[in-house]
C-alpha cells in the first residue's frame, strides 16, 4: 500500500562548522525545547552544514523528509516524515561558546541533544466527500538504535494493516471520539488501532 522513500537515517546528526558571521540575539528566539523546529540561528548552522531543511512540510522549517507516499482513491497521507535534530560540535560549538557570553540563549543550542523521530498522519475520504483523520501519531527518541528499531516495527505494523477497513471502523465508532478535545481524539484512535496509550511520545531537546 505504501511506497517507502529511501530517507537516510543519520546516526550522528550534528552541526560542526562555524558561521562566517555572528548571529544576533533575535536569531536565538523561539527555541523549540519539545520537538524539532529550528530557531533562526539553528537554521543557519543546518544550512551551512548542508542538512535538508528545504522541505516546508506543515509550513515549518526543520530537518524533515518525506518518508512514505500512498496511491489510493480514499486514503490520503497528510504527512509522513522522518525527523532529525542536531547537536553542535567542533567549530560550531566553539563559536556558540563565545556567542553565549553576550547572548545567553546560545546555551540552549550547546545543550541540544540529538533527536530522531517520525510523524504520520492518515486521512480518509467518505462517499459523500467528507474527510476525517484515521490515525495521527508521532514518536521522538534521543537514542538512535531505539528510534531505528521502533521505526521498523511501526512500518511493519502499518504495512500489515487494512487501513480502509480501519477507517470504516473508526467512523462507525465516531460517537466515542468526536466529542473529545484536541489530542484526545488522536490518543483514542492510536489506542483503538495500535493499542498505544497515547498518540505522541515526545522527548525534550535539552
Amino acid at each position: 500500500m505504501f511506497t517507502r522513500i529511501n530517507v537516510p537515517l543519520v546516526q550522528d546528526p550534528r552541526c560542526t562548522r562555524a558561521l562566517t558571521f555572528t548571529p544576533n540575539r533575535e536569531d536565538f528566539r523561539y527555541y523549540d525545547k519539545d520537538g524539532f523546529e529550528l530557531c533562526q540561528a539553528e537554521l543557519k548552522y543546518y544550512e551551512l552544514e548542508g542538512h535538508p531543511v528545504g522541505q516546508p512540510i506543515l509550513n515549518h522549517r526543520l530537518w524533515q523528509e518525506e518518508w512514505l507516499t500512498i496511491d489510493h482513491p480514499r486514503l490520503l497521507l497528510d504527512h509522513a516524515m522522518i525527523l532529525h535534530r542536531c547537536s553542535f560540535e567542533d567549530q560550531a560549538r566553539e563559536q556558540l561558546e563565545t556567542i553565549k557570553q553576550k547572548i545567553p540563549q546560545a546555551d540552549l543550542l550547546l545543550r541540544t541533544r540529538q533527536q530522531w523521530g517520525w510523524d504520520f498522519d492518515m486521512d480518509y475520504v467518505r462517499d459523500d466527500g467528507e474527510m476525517f483523520e484515521v490515525l495521527h501519531v508521532e514518536c521522538d527518541f534521543n537514542n538512535f538504535n531505539e528510534f531505528r528499531d521502533k521505526l521498523y516495527e511501526f512500518e511493519d505494523r502499518i504495512n500489515r494493516m487494512d487501513f480502509e477497513d480501519s477507517a470504516r471502523r473508526i467512523w462507525r465508532a465516531r460517537d466515542e471520539w468526536q466529542h473529545l478535545k484536541g489530542f484526545a481524539q488522536n490518543d483514542w484512535k492510536a489506542k483503538y488501532l495500535l493499542g498505544w496509550g497515547k498518540s505522541e511520545y515526545t522527548e525534550k531537546a535539552v
